[in-house]
Order: C-alpha cells, then sequence, then structure tokens
C-alpha cells in the first residue's frame, strides 16, 4: 500500500488502480506553515504569495467554536487555513479604485477574491497594462504607436514589473527591450520613465497591503512578536517586494527606526511539497524507520 500526501487531484491513480489511501489533504498554505515551524519554531503565520495570496495560523480549540464538541483539550490548537484572498468580497471595507473594479469585473470569477485581486502576482501585472493602455488612450505616452499587442489580457507579468522598477541600464534599456519584444513598442526614455514610476507605485501598494493580511492574523492572536514563513515566487524573486512589506509591518505596529524587527517575514522554499511530507508523517504517527511499505508521495 502506498500513502500519499496529496494536495492535487488523485482521480487518475484511482483510474489506474494504483492502490492509494490518502493519509493526509493539506493546501499549500497549511504546507507552508508546518515546512517553515519544522524548521524554525518562531514561526506562527504561512504566507502564501505568488500568483495567488493566502495565509494560515495556528488558532487554540478554544476559540473555533466548530471545534466545542470534539472532545480536544481548550488549550490544543490547530491549523486555520484562513483563505483571506476572499476577504472583503462584499466591497464594505477595502478602497478600490477603477482599476481595481475593471480587473474584477473582466476576471473569471467577479465578486470574488477582492483582497487578492488588489496584492498578489497574477493581478499587479494586469494593473499595471491597463494604466499603461489609459494613459496611451490620453496621449500621454506610447504617440502614435500600435498598442493592439498590450492590450491582450494578462500580457503584462509580474516578472515584468520586477525588470522594469529595478532596470538600473543606462537609459532603461532592458525595459525598452522588454517592451520592443513582448509588444512591439518602442518606448521613448520619458515613457520608459512613467512605466518605471507606475511599477514602483502598483508594487508598493501590494506589498503594504499584503502586510495588513499578516498584521491582521497577529494582531487577531495579540501576537507582537514572530516570524512569518512566506513561499512564493513574488515574493521570494521580486528584490525589494519584502523591504516594503516588512516596512508597512514596522509602521503598523508603531516601531521606531531603531527598534528591531518583532514580525520578520522569512522566505520558505518549496514550503507546500517539505509541509506535505511532514503531514504525511505525523498522519503515520511520526514513525517511518522500518516501515518501508508506507511510503510518503508529494503531488
Amino acid at each position: 500500500m502506498v500513502h500519499i500526501t496529496a494536495w492535487g487531484y488523485t482521480g487518475s491513480l484511482c483510474n489506474q488502480k494504483v492502490p492509494v489511501q490518502i493519509v493526509a489533504l493539506i493546501n499549500d498554505t497549511t504546507g507552508t506553515l508546518l515546512a517553515s515551524h519544522y524548521r524554525d519554531p518562531c514561526i506562527k503565520v504561512g504566507s502564501i504569495f505568488s500568483t495567488g495570496c493566502n495565509a494560515a495560523y495556528m488558532e487554540e480549540c478554544r476559540n473555533i467554536p466548530k471545534m466545542e464538541k470534539s472532545g480536544l483539550a481548550e488549550d490544543a490548537t490547530m491549523i486555520i487555513n484562513t483563505e483571506y484572498g476572499a476577504f472583503d468580497n462584499d466591497l464594505k471595507i477595502l478602497p478600490r479604485t477603477p482599476f481595481d473594479r475593471h480587473i474584477d469585473e473582466n476576471s473569471a470569477r467577479p465578486g470574488s477574491q477582492i483582497y487578492e485581486k488588489m496584492v498578489a502576482g497574477l493581478y499587479i501585472g494586469e494593473m499595471l497594462r491597463i494604466l499603461l493602455i489609459t494613459l496611451s488612450e490620453e496621449g500621454k505616452i506610447f504617440n502614435g504607436q500600435d498598442i493592439t499587442r498590450l492590450r491582450e489580457a494578462e500580457s503584462v507579468d509580474a516578472t515584468f514589473l520586477s525588470i522594469a522598477e529595478l532596470d538600473t541600464s543606462e537609459n532603461l534599456k532592458d525595459t525598452r527591450e522588454e517592451f520592443q519584444e513582448r509588444f512591439g513598442l518602442s518606448p521613448s526614455l520619458e515613457d520608459l520613465k512613467i512605466c518605471q514610476y507606475l511599477t514602483g507605485l502598483v508594487s508598493k501598494r501590494a506589498a503594504r497591503l499584503y502586510a495588513c493580511g499578516i498584521a491582521a492574523i497577529c494582531k487577531k492572536n495579540k501576537t507582537c512578536k514572530c516570524h512569518v514563513g512566506v513561499d512564493g515566487a513574488v515574493f521570494n524573486k521580486y528584490r525589494g517586494f519584502k523591504s516594503r512589506a516588512s516596512q508597512a509591518l514596522r509602521e503598523i505596529f508603531d516601531l521606531a527606526p531603531d527598534d528591531l524587527e518583532l514580525i520578520a517575514l522569512n522566505p520558505s522554499e518549496d514550503g507546500s511539497g517539505v509541509g506535505a511530507a511532514l503531514a504525511a508523517v505525523l498522519a503515520l504517527g511520526g514513525e517511518t524507520k522500518g516501515r518501508p511499505s508506507k511510503i510518503a508521495l508529494i503531488l
């Protein structure tokens, strides 16, 4: 018998009549929390920041209404997968711009994942693309040029933002090449400077809103000092994003410039995969030695 921890669909294995027993089912955010805490006991929150955005944390069972009759001790803890990418789906809290509304209305699921659509990697590129199109239609950039390729939805991704914002080449040569290769555009130096400025604004807003989600969890748990394990390509590869989010946390918790960083954001590599393996071991009673017939596979 093969024992599997899966966060994906296992129907194909069943169709192939592979002898499978699911011993644990987790998502990538929960896996990141498990893996990060295994490496660093100071980790209290696991977070994903990539194409999407989510977080998980440990909650005492006494604070979970659904667990009242579970028989668990009141001080027992359970991982809560917040799915807070769906925060403010009723549109009562977050201040949205016309560009946010455009992204939501033209998404696959309008009216859902409102917070995620304002911060995550899948959408910050779209935000920049809409801003550039708006300025072009107002005659402020790309004068006389065909922006047909730029009009293609999701044609600007987080990688483009990273290149544009961090471009220190002479006359922004790297960004110019990106525009030429991706969209067939030949922007002026002024166009490139405008693009770089807008990219910084979009990225900064995303980082600061992301920090609000982490701060909300810490404040809810009355946690003023902890580490946060963060997995995801945008967080780990977009240079400068972490520092912006960390600065936002310092402001939220009113830290002086010379105070130590109390809520530290720590990169987690392949947290979901390692976390799934840990979940499988825990589900099997924490024993693996001498039990070769029970193998944890990561899907």
